[in-house]
């Protein structure tokens, strides 16, 4: 098992936060992970601080650009930019401190009742101004949030809630589970492991213990659609797919009543995360329009996914889609798209490696 991230969920009273006190708690954190990780053995990836939802009449350019510097320079990733529902953001004054603080980007844009038509748009903008402006590949650091708002390790959409003060994780563990028969076992022991390392993490800060996301997801070579094939026998994007996605989360939900959870708790499947999924995607098993379907069954089934520029002007009726499936499902999904102005049928993302542009109307 790998702890994929640990996220410190930190207050902020008005627009304002402690610089030294932030600066204090990070470090004390980074050396926290460090002794716990070695420790007990286990590897511990990226360690983040999320934000609350922001307030328009803050000047939140100057508290993420604050929390930004902090966090960069002690290894962090951060969360200062959340949209929430029913506010009224200038579209220059979110891309700006965007692009300047090296946040991630998350915007509500509708709850179970109703979408959010002004969020919609800014999310649309968003994604269009980064393609004006040359910095598209940015996108991967937005997320629209489509359901009610849930306190999530996850990135982009990672809001404190409740402006809290504590500890939650996100897991790293297609490679733990190796067939159905054995399958709750897998998953309680992953869970119980991970627990125990956020719990004393929490306890060495004198912080709150917020929970787990036990949502199963990748990280290249760690393939959630490997770890769904082996333990079901199908190919992944054939037929039976949408029924193992179904039951691989009926059984994560089950184990994970036994524990202290927190987000979204789903099979995850952002294309440029998982190698084997990308590679499904090259045989023509899966295209835009399987993952939107597999979103009935999955928490991000749109996640991490290069369409065309040109494409953009489509994501607000996917994002009406995706309500309408939200509505029926009754829990919350992210969407994620990444839109690129090359003609290539493949786009390098970096450390994500080479990833296929999917056409949204296929």
């Amino acid at each position: 098992m790998i702890i994929r991230a640990v996220t410190l969920f930190y207050p902020v009273e008005g627009d304002k936060i402690n610089a030294n006190d932030l600066r204090q708690e990070l470090t004390k954190l980074h050396g926290v992970i460090e002794n716990v990780g070695r420790e007990r053995g286990i590897e511990i990836r990226t360690w983040r601080v999320t934000l609350p939802f922001t307030n328009p009449s803050w000047n939140f350019e100057e508290l993420s650009t604050t929390v930004g510097r902090l966090s960069g320079d002690l290894g962090y990733i951060h969360a200062s930019l959340n949209i929430p529902m029913d506010s009224r953001f200038e579209l220059d004054r979110v891309v700006n401190s965007f692009i300047k603080s090296d946040s991630y980007l998350s915007i509500w844009v509708g709850d179970f009742r109703e979408l959010d038509d002004y969020n919609v748009e800014l999310f649309v903008d968003v994604l269009r101004r980064l393609v004006e402006l040359d910095q598209w590949v940015l996108s991967r650091r937005i997320a629209a949030l489509i359901g009610d708002a849930i306190l999530t390790p996850y990135y982009p959409d990672s809001i404190n809630l409740g402006n809290r003060h504590g500890i939650a994780l996100s897991i790293l563990y297609p490679g733990e589970l190796s067939n159905e028969q054995s399958l709750r076992n897998d998953l309680a022991r992953v869970f119980k492991a991970a627990e125990d390392v956020g719990k004393e993490i929490a306890s060495e800060l004198g912080i709150d213990y917020l929970g787990i996301d036990t949502s199963l997801s990748p990280w290249g070579e760690e393939s959630v659609v490997s770890a769904i094939e082996r333990i079901y026998g199908i190919k992944f994007g054939g037929p039976g797919t949408l029924n193992a996605i179904y039951k691989l989360n009926r059984t994560i939900w089950d184990v994970s009543s036994q524990f202290r959870v927190t987000g979204f708790n789903e099979v995850m499947l952002p294309l440029a995360e998982d190698e084997m999924l990308k590679a499904r995607a090259r045989e023509g098993l899966i295209t835009f329009s399987k993952l939107v379907k597999y979103v009935i069954t999955c928490v991000a089934g749109v996640d991490m996914v290069p369409i065309p520029s040109g494409q953009v002007a489509f994501v607000k009726e996917l994002i009406n889609d995706l309500h309408a499936i939200v509505s029926i499902k009754r829990r919350s999904v992210g969407l994620r798209l990444i839109p690129y102005p090359g003609n290539e049928p493949e786009v390098d993302l970096g450390d994500f490696g080479k990833t296929p542009v999917l056409d949204m109307l296929r």
